[in-house]
């Protein structure tokens, strides 16, 4: 019997081992998001095709289209799931650190999003470089994860007692997530060959400038 013969479950409504229809059908839409990471960041997204998934999940294609109807939603969702947590990795370093220094703290994180680019070379690929310009929805899906980031990046802006006008705040702590952005993805296309605390020393200098710039007490 096949992998994907296996893999299909009951008809939608029946229990199946305890689980019901809907924790089955989430169940399904995870397996797909993680066959979609590897897939995508092995062969990149246009690449990508909904058998080669599917395959990867151990699920026939009709579960595909139940999840996802296409490929891009299927970006959209993997983009959005990897973002999520990277998130939470960094904001749980950073409420369960000890350090009581602000620079060390924006350090800190700093590594702990270099590290995660670093960790996985797929999810690296998919964060910095499958999203870009695949479509406005795609778009968007990558300006509400710069919105999200940069929220954290103005926790560290308070660590480091950074005075930011209210009418300049949108923009200058989206150039800052831009900047830490294109370093990684420098790194990336350079093999890693840098160590990673040159990397973050890098990117941390460019949080001192905006330090200097506004006269941090």
């Amino acid at each position: 019997m096949s992998k994907q013969a296996d893999s299909t479950p009951p008809p939608s409504g029946r229990s199946y081992r305890g689980t019901s229809a809907d924790q089955r059908r989430d169940e399904r839409r995870l397996k797909l998001i993680e066959a979609g990471i590897k897939v995508i960041g092995r062969d990149g997204y246009r690449a990508t095709t909904v058998r080669s998934v599917s395959a990867e999940a151990g699920l026939t294609e009709r579960y595909f289209y139940e999840a996802f109807g296409d490929r891009e939603a299927l970006l959209g969702a993997v983009y959005s799931h990897l973002v999520e947590q990277l998130q939470q990795q960094i904001a749980a370093t950073l409420m369960t650190s000890r350090l009581k220094n602000p620079e060390d703290i924006v350090r800190l994180g700093l590594h702990e999003f270099f590290a995660a680019m670093r960790a996985d070379p797929n999810v690296a690929r998919i964060l910095l470089f499958e999203v870009l310009g695949v479509s406005p929805e795609v778009t968007r899906l990558t300006q509400t994860a710069i919105d999200d980031f940069a929220r954290i990046i103005r926790t560290m802006a308070l660590a480091l007692h950074v005075r930011i006008e209210p009418h300049e705040e949108q923009m200058l702590t989206a150039g800052l997530v831009g900047s830490v952005v294109f370093i990684a993805m420098t790194w990336s296309l350079h093999g890693y060959e840098q160590a990673i605390d040159d990397v973050v020393s890098s990117a941390l200098t460019i949080f001192r400038a905006v330090l200097t710039a506004r006269g941090a007490a």
